[in-house]
């Protein structure tokens, strides 16, 4: 909290204040690569514990549906559709936060590369 007062010249104040809340946004990584090598094995999504309720999708470039997280993201995900590896290539995410500060979900793509 900020709190101004000012004085003119001829002796009238006025006082006024400023609340600076910092946020943490959401950073989303543009790539990995799980090839199984132990370093970015997984999409790993910083800050996403603070929205327990949050959804992740993730579609290929023909919308298909390849990845969906259950209540929150708790395990990262590693790159795979219905336990089999997917081709390296270019996907989109949609991260809905469910918190009324963020009422817009996220979305962008995201690259796999072994």
């Amino acid at each position: 909290m900020y709190t101004v007062t000012v004085t003119n010249i001829v002796g009238c104040i006025g006082t006024d204040q400023v609340l600076i809340t910092v946020t943490k946004k959401l950073e989303v990584v543009s790539g990995f690569t799980p090839n199984g090598d132990g370093s970015n094995d997984y999409w790993e999504l910083d800050f996403i514990e603070k929205y327990p309720s949050a959804g992740v999708e993730v579609y290929n470039r023909w919308g298909d549906l390849v990845y969906k997280s259950k209540d929150g993201y708790p395990e990262p995900w590693d790159g795979t559709y219905e336990g089999e590896p997917l081709p390296v290539g270019t996907y989109y995410y949609v991260i809905d936060l469910k918190d009324g500060d963020f009422p817009d979900p996220i979305s962008g793509p995201i690259t796999i590369v072994r």
